[in-house]
């Protein structure tokens, strides 16, 4: 009677075989091989040069800053007049304002305005005593430039009256003198006006 395949048999025969054959693999490889490797250190390519140089005098004389002193800690007052002599005084910055933006307002001539300035105020010249006492009268025109706000920005004499007493005195009355502002496409515009003054010793 013929006897079946025996698989445990046929294992373990073979495994008998892998197992030497793996062995002798290894003894092959160990006799073969070098049995000492040797390292070859890094060289650089190129040489590094180390340069010491000495320190100038005048540093080696710099002495270290002196330590920080450490802030103390606070400590409660004992009163009150204490705590308020250690109170640290108010600072006081100036108050930084921003320069606003001038607008340059334009001259118009008096025959080109719209709507041209009225008097509202137009004071009397002081008599000069000096021209009273004289017997000096005459007659001075003033030319007056009138700003947005009704008031005379600047005066010039444009007719003299020959006295110059009588001249300052017309001027300082120009300057006092209020007008209407006037007007040019309903914007406010500057515009020159002659104001005449009259000296008289019969009035």
């Amino acid at each position: 009677m013929k006897r079946g395949f025996d698989w445990e048999e046929y294992y373990s025969i073979n495994f008998r075989k892998s197992m030497v054959l793996s062995l002798a693999i290894i003894i092959a490889l160990i006799l073969i091989l070098p049995k000492e490797c040797t390292v070859t250190p890094y060289r650089l390519r190129k040489e590094v040069v180390t340069i010491m140089e000495e320190l100038p005098p005048e540093l080696e004389k710099i002495a270290e800053p002196p330590p920080m002193e450490r802030p103390k800690l606070p400590v409660a007052a004992e009163s009150d007049k204490e705590a308020e002599e250690a109170t640290i005084a108010p600072t006081e910055f100036p108050e930084i304002t921003k320069k606003p933006t001038q607008i340059e307002v334009p001259v118009v001539p008096f025959w080109k305005v719209e709507s041209p300035p009225k008097p509202k105020h137009i004071p009397k010249p002081k008599y000069p005593e000096i021209a009273r006492q004289a017997g000096i009268e005459g007659q001075v025109i003033v030319n007056a430039l009138v700003d947005v706000d009704g008031t005379v920005r600047e005066a010039k004499v444009i007719k003299s009256s020959g006295n110059p007493a009588l001249d300052a005195a017309a001027l300082r009355a120009a300057k006092k003198a209020t007008f209407t502002p006037a007007r040019q496409r309903d914007m406010l515009v500057r515009v020159w006006v002659a104001i005449p003054f009259i000296f008289s010793l019969k009035e």
